[in-house]
């Protein structure tokens, strides 16, 4: 059962208690909540808005905790919280830090806020507010804005998460404590804005999830321009039924999948610019004959979603075809295997999984995934490329321990294995499902309760089915010089930096160190030895990034009917060049692969694109990626072989560098909020966009507002 969002505390105990008792967690009633979505083609921006309340009329509320779900990859660029008058706006700083700034506003009785991602799950975060007056009400505001699913072939697939799954394993508890109940609520309202670029045509807009009002033609925050069928708006507003499993929306409309490459300048970093490339591949291979294995999900969790998991099951195997070799993985507390080793598909074998599939229920227990997958994977075939089917609702807590082992796994085998995670039901964990898909090279697709899912399943089947390509490189051309010449750059090659303490030890005109004394009256050993380690990258030597970093660093296999972009961050080095194309290449036994994609470049400076790469970077980071891991030192050593001890760290540092950079809150940075009044804080934001002024650049008569500047060069792609 999944537990719904809330804003709890724990009340102090009686004072004339002598003894210890156990104190509930008590829950702000929720006044009102609100989502706003902006889908600007192929991405979305949200603005999740909840007021609650103290209900106390004599106490003040000395620290409460808001948890709620977010879908996997967004990124949250916007934090604020308004404290009766008092209006609380975040700033990205690294972890611990900002848990410093927020425990000293609180300890000082100042009001406070601080949103963190759980560690063990990017899709959820928490938010802590302290201080809040009696009688006071608390309107958290959220800005995230994502990327989107493509859908089928000519739709795209937005989801907002509105429950927290209870997650299988040990953990922090988000979700509500046995015996506790959420204060109830009136529901929730969404509103979507649907703006594909002028001259689209939007062909439907449908949710499978929830009942929906659409307007065809106009825009929420637009009603009443002239009517477009590039534009639609739908609705959602009921009570808290509407909360019981995420709200999922399909947008039909032609040319989704065209390939795109924008480039952004940065509104504030002095010649930085951002650069998107997106495509839904459309391309046509020999299919190959490997090894499929399908990981069940049958613990106790799955007890609605079983009848879904047999129908997904029967289609799998019945559009399976002849040469592949295949078995079933059963799992639950354990696992099982229909037969010691994959069979070859025939007649024979198809009956036998058939019956199979017939006697599931979920009677496996708890949710031990990573088990599962590890016997799946040192029980394969070695002579043959292993496609990994993983059907679970996925409510586990570790995660990423499950990431490092896929992760390792791929690149041991060279790409030989992959992964494809189906979500089943209403409450899937998204980080779990294409988190794996990521480390495991392949894709993730979700089927709630309602949708049919035969079209979702042949698409995965087909895409297991594809030939392993693994070589994937993005060229950037640049426009003619002088000598009517024009540069063609390989953006990962040639990842070799010039390391501070290289330079220090092969440098021959460095001057001898001066001698240190051993006794100088003017040191006080006590206070000097610890000189610096309050910097926790004190230590660290310096990696200067690059000058073209490329997000995701290595590009993940193309499949058919599932997008993937790819993002350059340009550092002001750059802008000497301007690019014009963008080439993505590959090499198959059948031929080569590639395709070039023209640059178009928006007139006005924005940040959306350098936030989504930023995500990107830092997202390969966290998983144990980016380019970092394959960046080698001037004589060709890869660094984390030169510093091996705090390899680790080096990759922290440069998330944080990234999130504080562009304001992007991940595993390792945080927003903290204190007092609009803060000196401090106020120079941070100071000439950041606020939503008010983005609503304030909307001309009524139909053109939108800043973030919606690029979306005409967004035809869907």
């Amino acid at each position: 059962m999944s537990s719904p969002c809330g804003c709890w505390y724990l009340p102090a105990p009686p004072k004339q208690s002598q003894y210890y008792q156990y104190i509930p967690r008590q829950y702000l009633p929720l006044l009102e909540s609100e989502v706003h979505s902006t889908i600007l083609s192929t991405t979305s921006r949200t603005v999740l808005k909840q007021t609650f309340k103290n209900p106390s009329t004599t106490d003040a509320i000395k620290q409460c905790t808001y948890a709620f779900p977010l879908y996997d990859g967004v990124s949250v660029v916007s934090f604020t919280c308004r404290v009766g008058k008092k209006v609380l706006r975040g700033v990205v700083k690294e972890k611990a830090k900002a848990q410093e700034m927020f425990d000293k506003a609180v300890a000082k009785g100042e009001t406070a806020g601080l949103l963190r991602q759980a560690p063990e799950a990017s899709d959820m975060f928490s938010t802590k507010l302290g201080n809040i007056p009696a009688g006071e009400s608390v309107i958290v505001e959220i800005t995230y804005i994502g990327e989107l699913k493509h859908h089928e072939t000519e739709g795209i697939r937005f989801t907002i998460p509105t429950k927290i799954a209870p997650r299988y394993g040990p953990g922090p508890d988000y979700g509500t404590p046995s015996g506790v109940t959420a204060q109830n609520h009136d529901g929730i309202k969404i509103i979507v804005d649907i703006n594909m670029r002028e001259g689209s045509f939007i062909k439907g807009v449908q949710s499978p999830s929830h009942p929906i009002a659409v307007s065809m033609g106009t825009v929420s925050i637009a009603s009443s321009a002239d009517p477009t069928m590039s534009k639609a708006s739908a609705t959602l507003s009921l009570g808290s039924a509407a909360l019981e499993k995420d709200f999922v929306l399909i947008v039909q409309s032609k040319d989704v999948g065209t390939p795109k490459a924008i480039l952004e300048t940065h509104p504030t970093i002095a010649n930085h610019r951002a650069l998107m490339a997106t495509l839904v591949p459309k391309f046509s291979l020999p299919t190959s004959r490997p090894e499929i294995v399908f990981v069940a999900d049958r613990s106790g969790s799955m007890a609605q979603n079983i009848p879904m998991l047999r129908s997904a099951m029967n289609v799998f195997l019945k559009s399976m075809p002849a040469g592949v070799k295949f078995n079933i993985c059963s799992f639950g507390s354990n696992h099982s295997f229909l037969w010691d080793k994959s069979q070859s598909y025939t007649k024979d074998t198809l009956q036998q999984a058939t019956n199979h599939v017939q006697t599931f229920r979920a009677d496996m227990g708890g949710t031990q995934t990573f088990g599962a997958i590890k016997a799946t994977i040192e029980g394969r075939w070695s002579d043959l490329p292993l496609e990994v089917i993983l059907l679970t609702d996925g409510d586990i807590q570790s995660q990423n321990h499950l990431f490092d082992y896929v992760n390792k796994q791929v690149d041991e085998s060279k790409g030989k294995i992959r992964i494809f995670p189906l979500g089943i039901g209403s409450g899937v964990s998204h980080a779990l499902i294409e988190g794996l898909a990521r480390a495991g090279n392949g894709f993730a697709q979700a089927v709630q309760d309602g949708e049919r899912l035969d079209n979702s399943v042949v698409r995965m089947l087909r895409g297991a089915l594809t030939p392993h390509i693994t070589d994937y490189t993005l060229e950037v051309k640049y426009g003619k010089d002088d000598d009517d010449f024009e540069a063609i750059e390989k953006v990962t090659e040639g990842l070799k930096v010039l390391l501070s303490d290289s330079v220090k030890a092969k440098s021959p005109e460095l001057k001898p160190k001066a001698t240190i004394s051993l006794f100088d009256n003017i040191i006080d050993p006590e206070k000097d030895s610890i000189k610096g380690l309050k910097d926790s990258n004190h230590y660290l030597p310096k990696v200067p990034s690059p000058k073209l970093l490329q997000a995701p660093h290595k590009i993940p296999s193309l499949y058919a009917f599932s997008r993937t972009t790819v993002y350059l961050l340009m550092s002001p080095e750059t802008i000497q060049r301007n690019p014009t194309a963008v080439v993505l290449r590959a090499t198959s036994e059948h031929g080569l692969l590639a395709l070039e994609i023209p640059i178009e470049v928006l007139a006005a400076p924005a940040e959306t694109i350098h936030q989504l790469a930023a995500k990107k970077a830092i997202q390969d980071l966290e998983e144990g990626r980016g380019w970092i891991v394959d960046t080698k030192n001037q004589d060709g050593v890869l660094v984390k072989d030169v510093y091996p001890s705090s390899f680790d760290d080096l990759v922290e540092r440069e998330a944080v560098r990234l999130g504080e950079k562009f304001q992007i809150a991940g595993k390792w940075c945080s927003f903290v909020a204190v007092a609009a009044n803060d000196e401090d804080i106020a120079d941070k934001v100071k000439g950041a966009t606020t939503n008010e002024e983005m609503v304030e650049d909307f001309d009524m008569i139909g053109k939108l507002h800043l973030f919606l500047e690029y979306a005409e060069f967004l035809l869907a792609g």
